[in-house]
């Protein structure tokens, strides 16, 4: 006999699965690690040029866990198994506050930049230099700011069905036109050159919960003979966890240009490897599991009766209190700095 089980859990506090692991990244954000790369580089210049700075916010994603058999006895299914979705999304947060938060961030930034010595260049200098008129610029907010379809952000080329996302700049300041892996374009490089002073651009991104996952695939050895016949009983169960938790994601960085790159650059960067991570609950979770998932859930429920194999998704909708959620997007933003300028 087969048993599939699909289990979500919502969680509003800090908490880690019943493995014992952590989905929320809290023991990860306690390591407070980061990463660098030629940091004498632009310690030794104190005049920099800060040519861009940007906050990405996470506004919907989805956790996945999934149970499958190892098929170490005969007889076993590739296809038996148990997968639980859970997909979450943020609402009730207007642009104005976003950018608020954006705001706050880059005067803390340039704070650190002169309490550690530096003075910070007018960027209009730059508009003499041939390579940076060729550095393309996109306005702020980068997708434009529109909840008439119910969501905040939009989806990338590079992101997952459930992952939209949106970037501030500065008010007031463009965004440089980088990458989907966010690099720069050449004439940034060569802009860099040119100008003999460092282009320090500063980027962060915020998720505004977590996810946890836990499988197991489970036999009852007494009901299985040697030859792996009929009668033996099978558990496959899959559970996804959210918690709200706000966190600025490994890979925020401050990165510094000084040349056009290549094997031998001279450029670099102080980056986060563990996140921040503010726990706390910002918002009430709603479940806004759509009709159709529902009839799929239980057509797929109905299947799994024969097939040994069935899948379920839960919606849940995170409405947050514009305060309380600027408040823990600040206060991890600000830690970020605080780890960032360490490395400097």
């Amino acid at each position: 006999m087969k048993k599939v089980a699909v289990i979500f859990a919502v969680m509003t506090v800090l908490a880690g699965c019943a493995t014992g692991g952590d989905p929320s990244g809290a023991a990860a954000s306690k390591k407070a690690r980061v990463d660098s790369k030629n940091v004498p580089s632009l310690t030794s210049s104190k005049e920099v040029y800060v040519t861009d700075f940007r906050v990405t916010f996470i506004t919907s994603d989805s956790g996945r866990a999934e149970s499958k058999s190892p098929l170490l006895f005969r007889g076993g299914d590739g296809n038996d198994g148990a997968t639980a979705i859970l997909s979450a999304k943020l609402m009730g947060v207007r642009q104005e506050t976003l950018q608020a938060i954006t705001d706050q961030a880059y005067a803390d930034f340039l704070a650190r930049l002169a309490d550690k010595g530096y003075r910070t260049l007018d960027r209009s200098q730059l508009d003499n230099i041939d390579a940076w008129k060729k550095v393309k610029t996109v306005t702020s907010p980068n997708p434009p700011f529109d909840i008439s379809d119910g969501n905040i952000g939009g989806k990338t080329f590079l992101s997952s069905d459930k992952t939209r996302k949106i970037t501030f700049a500065p008010s007031g300041m463009p965004l440089v036109k980088t990458s989907e892996q966010n690099l720069v374009p050449y004439s940034y490089g060569k802009t860099a050159g040119k100008a003999g002073k460092p282009l320090v651009r500063a980027h962060y991104t915020i998720h505004f919960a977590y996810f946890g996952s836990e499988t197991d695939y489970d036999i009852d050895y007494n009901a299985v003979d040697m030859l792996g016949r009929e009668g033996k009983k099978q558990t496959f169960s899959a559970s996804v966890s959210l918690g709200q938790g706000i966190q600025v994601i490994p890979g925020a960085a401050i990165e510094f240009t000084v040349d056009e790159g290549g094997t031998f650059s001279e450029s670099g960067y102080v980056s986060l490897k563990d996140p921040v991570v503010i726990g706390g609950n910002y918002g009430t979770n709603l479940d806004t599991t759509s009709s159709a998932s529902k009839a799929v859930n239980a057509l797929s429920s109905l299947l799994g009766t024969f097939s040994g194999s069935t899948s379920s998704t839960k919606e849940i909708t995170i409405k947050a209190n514009p305060e309380f959620y600027a408040r823990g997007v600040q206060t991890a933003l600000g830690e970020a700095n605080t780890r960032l300028f360490s490395g400097l």
